[in-house]
């Protein structure tokens, strides 16, 4: 009998494979943003990154951690999933469109913010119905960011978990063009078809002035507290393309500023007294997982850095102001804070909860993500003696009770509350009334 065991459990998983290949499975959500019951902001998946389409106000790309890449016709008001759910993994990094044929994308895969590697770049050619692998050369490493030639769409820049990569052909193969790094931000300098890049790893700045091709590590007046950045990112304004900020968590939130193009910074903040990406303004925050700066596209001089709360600053980085509470005004654990190129007025910020976005430069929010199918569950049960009542537990996104309609029961990574026998549903949690 001991030697059968693995033929049976061989036997079993054949035909669980054939079963659940041939089932007919749907979405029961949440797909609209789920109703809030629970007494603290709420959400539906966690968004890694957001790109706006390089010539349609009406389009925006949203990669998920975990849910696959999704695209939204209407600014962001209503999401759409993009045939990922067919790639051997929808952990989502990056994502590249075509500025001459919106229908060809580049996909980097795995999960920036735990920075697992999954299978490297993919790319599409239908706008996203399908994709195939686009790594020769680069492998699985995974690409924080993908940035393509503004003059040629067939060069593509990658930075990765492992260097930085660059393909001259589509992504058909890839070439190294800095070795070793795990690096987190790259951006280009914000004037008119630019050539020259600054990217960042956690504790180094590097720029090229050749698209890629060379890269220097810059450290004239780049002050980086005990060697340790413990994570970096970048802004660049079209406001004034000569001045670049250098985000990092080190000491709750240290800023540099660049005036001459990225050649050389000075500290522009320095506060340890003073958290910038804390829970609250003394309080210490996470580090790397959840981190994001940007600079007004109208006003280079301000700046909105974002990890648990919004904070802005009016001159340069010099001073900031609190403008959110992170368990009530806009989702914590936030990756991305972005202005709208078309319309300087809708600020965008990816977070765990999905995208959100404020018309007041961060002092209001408002969810942004009907359809973003992307919540990562822990557990799920359903109730036996009342069919249509269902509970999830989520990352960072609580408790979700299904009676009809999806609700956010209660905040938090929360695990399931029915899967145990007897299990009777109950009135939620902060439900008024």
């Amino acid at each position: 009998m001991i030697k059968l065991k693995p033929l049976l459990v061989l036997c079993f998983l054949t035909f669980s494979a054939k079963a659940q290949i041939s089932a007919n499975w749907h979405a029961t959500g949440p797909i609209a943003f789920p109703i809030n019951v629970s007494g603290q902001i709420n959400g539906i998946g966690r968004v890694c990154q957001l790109k706006f389409h390089p010539s349609n106000p009406s389009k925006v790309y949203a990669a998920s951690a975990s849910g696959g890449l999704w695209i939204s016709n209407n600014g962001g008001v209503l999401w759409k999933n993009k045939g990922t759910d067919f790639l051997p993994s929808t952990a989502c990094a990056s994502v590249c469109i075509d500025f001459t044929n919106d229908s060809i994308l580049y996909l980097g895969t795995g999960d920036p913010n735990y920075y697992n590697t999954n299978y490297g770049i993919w790319k599409s050619n239908d706008a996203g119905a399908t994709w195939f692998p686009a790594n020769s050369g680069i492998g699985n490493r995974m690409a924080v960011e993908l940035l393509m030639n503004p003059n040629n769409p067939n060069e593509l820049i990658a930075a990765t978990d492992d260097g930085i990569w660059k393909t001259y052909n589509g992504g058909l193969n890839w070439s190294l063009k800095k070795s070793g790094g795990a690096f987190k931000d790259m951006k280009f300098k914000a004037s008119t078809n630019s050539d020259t890049i600054f990217a960042v790893t956690s504790s180094q700045y590097f720029r090229s002035v050749n698209m890629g091709e060379t890269w220097s590590l810059i450290t004239n007046g780049v002050f980086v507290p005990n060697g340790n950045g413990e994570g970096m990112r970048l802004a660049v304004s079209p406001a004034n393309p000569d001045i670049v900020y250098i985000g990092m968590v080190a000491d709750g939130g240290t800023i540099l500023k660049s005036t001459d193009g990225g050649t050389s910074f000075t500290t522009a903040y320095h506060n340890p007294g003073q958290m910038l990406v804390g829970y609250t303004a003394t309080t210490s925050g996470q580090g790397n997982y959840n981190f994001g700066i940007t600079a007004d596209p109208l006003n280079a001089d301000k700046v909105l850095v974002v990890a648990h709360c919004v904070w802005r600053s009016n001159d340069a980085a010099l001073t900031w102001t609190k403008l959110t509470d992170w368990a009530i005004d806009c989702h914590t654990d936030m990756h991305q804070i972005i202005y709208s190129p078309y319309n300087p007025n809708n600020l965008l910020n990816a977070n765990d909860g999905g995208v959100f976005v404020s018309h007041d430069d961060g002092d209001n929010w408002d969810p942004f993500s009907d359809g973003l199918e992307a919540t990562e569950c822990y557990h799920a049960a359903q109730s036996p003696m009342v069919t249509n009542s269902i509970s999830i537990g989520t990352q960072d996104n609580g408790e979700l009770f299904y009676d009809n309609q999806w609700k956010t029961n209660r905040g938090g990574d929360w695990t399931d509350r029915m899967a145990y026998p007897g299990w009777e549903p109950r009135r939620p949690v902060n439900a008024g009334g």
